[in-house]
């Protein structure tokens, strides 16, 4: 098993070209959208509590596992589902200040 990393290096790529300080893109193919983004940051989130909860599975049945890869594989759907979290929370609290600014 790998370490454990919530987001894949495309996600974070992907995000820093979203960043306000990166360069302009050249190509408009080349657009990924926030929306995009967020899609994958919940896909991995999910993938990571859909693997965690294979991985019980086969140990619980005794068909392979330990217990540390057990730990590790929930650790990181918990991480992944953290971080989605507090990114809708950063999402929200952005809207309402926002909303609350007087035009």
């Amino acid at each position: 098993m790998s370490g454990p990393t919530a987001i894949s290096p495309e996600v974070l790529r992907l995000a820093a070209a979203e960043s306000p300080l990166a360069a302009p893109r050249a190509a408009a193919g080349t657009d990924n959208g926030f929306a995009e983004i967020l899609n994958k940051v919940v896909t991995e989130a999910d993938g990571a509590q859909k693997k965690s909860d294979a991985v019980l599975n086969e140990f619980m049945n005794g068909k392979g596992g330990s217990p540390h890869e057990v730990m590790i594989a929930l650790n990181k759907a918990d991480l992944s589902f953290r971080m989605m979290l507090e990114v809708r929370n950063k999402l929200l609290d952005a809207y309402q200040e926002v909303m609350r600014t007087q035009v």
